[in-house]
Order: C-alpha cells, then structure tokens, then sequence
C-alpha cells in the first residue's frame, strides 16, 4: 500500500515538473516523461513480483500453456497501452491509435492456440 501511495506521489510531482519543463522545451518533457514512465514500470514490476511467482506456481500445476497465453496478453496489452498513452501525449494520436491496433493483433496472434484447443473442444462435443 505504501508503494501505491508513494508511486502516486511520484507520478504527481513528475507530471507538474513535466508541464513546467514542456513550456520551456516539449522535447525534453518528452523524454522526461518516458523516463518517468520506465521507472514507474520498473517499480511495478518488482511490485508484481510475488504476483508473477504464484502465477509460476499456478502454472507449473497446470502443465499447460493456457496460462503463458494469458499471461503474454496481459504483458502486450500493459506494453501497447504505455506506449500508446506516450504516443498520445507527445500529440501522436494516429500514431497512438496503430499502436493500440498493433497491441490488438498481437494479443490474438498470441491467443491462436487457446482458440485451435476451444475449436477442438467444440469439435470433440459435437462429435457425440
């Protein structure tokens, strides 16, 4: 919970700096902001740490790769939304909008073989 607090502390004083710098040079807010967005990754990160050893656990019990799939989404999508929200902020909508669309066709790539095992199911019940 302390983390939480102090993250969001973080992200409040470093948007304020951020605006301040972005009306003396928008490049190096830029760049700020992209740093302070991979530090505050990194910090969640290690934050989900104990939530990533449990999933390993879940995982390795399941023998299955039905999990990694999820887990692969989970990571594209926390990815494609970060540097979408960049993108948008530094004023590169469209830009932020293919990125979204790349993140959306990767996640169903990933999911390809969840989908091939759900058609089998579904083929193995209609054979009965």
């Amino acid at each position: 919970m302390e983390a939480v607090i102090k993250l969001a502390a973080v992200a409040v004083v470093a948007a304020t700096l951020i605006d301040l710098l972005s009306q003396y040079n928008h490049t190096y807010a830029i760049l700020a902001s992209v740093s302070i967005c991979c530090g505050m990754l990194l910090v969640l990160l290690n934050l989900a740490s104990p939530l990533f050893g449990l999933l390993q656990q879940l995982a390795a019990a399941s023998g299955q790769e039905d999990l990694a799939c999820v887990l692969k989404a989970l990571g594209i999508a926390i990815l494609t939304q970060t540097a979408a929200d960049i993108c948008s902020d530094s004023g590169q909508k469209a830009m932020a909008g293919r990125v979204i669309l790349a993140g959306r066709v990767a996640v169903l790539a990933g999911a390809l073989p969840l989908f091939a095992k759900l058609a089998d199911l579904v083929q193995g019940l209609l054979a009965y």
